[in-house]
């Protein structure tokens, strides 16, 4: 297919000047030949597609002459001379203002004499205004679908930058998860360790008090057999006297085994409902959601800012701050809109939510709701959210014991203003 030309005086497939210059009902005009000759390569069905803007179009009956000839469009080199449909011979002089087309001075007898006619050159100029009043709607609803059309992309990045967020927060939830699994999992190992190494150092011990014995018992057989062997009445006689004491003690000596602890860890089916409660549930929410996280050991400094890592919304860079604010004494929160690249934006007004999230308790979450309008790299909107004292007790539930807390944000774009 030719490349489209932006000059009216050419069409767009054969990129000559317009001959027989017709018109398609998505407005594209062609050289009568040229869309004949397209629609016989690309009709199917009596449908075609237009050239330039792909709108499906039926065919008429007749083929390409069946299209209304665009009178408007007129040679360079001269002014082309437009004969009607109906009498081929007949050049078009009138307009009928009751039916709203050029005829020819046939089509005024037969079928419009007692309808309200002039001259075809009296109504350019009124058309002309009508047209362009109809331009200035159309380009207006072309400024407005543009405006549209950018919103939805920068949504469809926000949906698509959402669920990445939430994707690698429950990669961060899994890790959690796993590493306090693990921990507990070093917890039992360790128990069943001790209790491993208390009962057998217990037989050990046992074990090693019996062999100490067992050789001492036969070191005396072995001497006592010395002694048997022997003809001699007198080391016979002290043989006995020594051995009788070592006898006794042989006999209080207990070969009892004591009961004995074994480890024993059953295997458990993994509670899935418990899981869940662990990972949390899918949430679908009607603003783009994000949290982050803060820690005190960071906010070093009072009345200083620190700042969260940058969030696209709508194309625009966002961001949450925080500071310990020593005339509120207190933790504030706000957001604030960074740098963008569309230099036209002027000002965003927007809603959203700061959420101090609670760790033990959900519903004593703090919230706060605004709506603000922000400018590109101006001051941020938000207020104090808990008095410092409060948030730095760990038993409040505000932070978790690496002195953690974590802010929750909604924003919900309402209006861009532009220069």
């Amino acid at each position: 297919m030719a490349e489209v030309s932006d000059d009216t005086h050419s069409c767009s497939i054969c990129l000559e000047d317009f001959t027989k210059p017709k018109i398609l009902p998505c407005f594209h005009t062609f050289c009568e030949h040229c869309i004949d000759d397209h629609i016989k390569t690309h009709s199917h069905l009596n449908k075609f597609n237009c050239p330039n803007c792909r709108t499906e179009i039926q065919e008429p009956d007749g083929g390409a002459s069946g299209f209304s000839t665009n009178f408007y469009i007129q040679p360079k080199s001269k002014t082309e001379k437009h004969f009607c449909r109906r009498h081929k011979t007949k050049e078009i002089e009138f307009y009928c203002r009751d039916c709203s087309v050029a005829v020819c001075s046939s089509c005024v007898i037969l079928d419009h004499t007692t309808h309200s006619k002039t001259d075809l050159t009296e109504v350019d100029q009124e058309i002309r205004g009508k047209l362009n009043i109809i331009k200035g709607e159309l380009e207006g609803k072309i400024d407005e679908l543009d405006k549209r059309c950018e919103s939805l992309t920068n949504q469809i990045s926000d949906i698509k930058n959402q669920a990445k967020t939430a994707c690698e927060n429950v990669e961060q939830q899994v890790q959690r998860v796993c590493e306090e699994v693990k921990k507990y999992g070093s917890d039992i190992k360790c128990e069943m360790n001790k209790i491993r190494d208390k009962e057998s150092n217990q037989l050990q011990t046992l074990h090693e008090d019996m062999t100490m014995l067992k050789s001492s018992l036969q070191a005396s057989v072995k001497y006592i057999n010395d002694v048997l062997n022997g003809k001699s009445t007198v080391p016979v006689v002290d043989a006995l006297t020594n051995v009788q004491t070592l006898g006794e003690d042989s006999r209080t000596f207990s070969l009892d085994i004591p009961p004995v602890r074994y480890v024993y860890y059953p295997m458990v089916d993994i509670d899935v409902k418990t899981l869940q409660l662990l990972l949390g549930q899918l949430e679908i929410m009607e603003s783009p959601t994000w949290t982050f996280s803060f820690s005190l050991n960071r906010i070093v400094k009072t009345d200083e800012n620190y700042l969260s890592d940058d969030i696209m919304i709508q194309g625009m860079s966002w961001c949450v701050g925080v500071k310990h604010q020593t005339d509120t004494s207190g933790l504030v929160c706000y957001l604030g809109l960074m740098g963008l690249e569309d230099k036209t934006v002027k000002t965003v007004t927007a809603s959203f939510t700061l959420k101090l999230l609670n760790i033990n308790d959900v519903s004593k979450s703090i919230v706060k709701r605004h709506t603000a309008t922000f400018i590109p790299g101006g001051n941020g909107w938000g207020n104090c959210l808990i008095r410092w004292n409060k948030l730095q007790d760990v038993n409040n539930g505000y932070i978790n014991k690496n002195r953690t807390f974590n802010i929750q944000v909604i924003v919900q774009i309402n209006n861009i203003e532009r220069s």
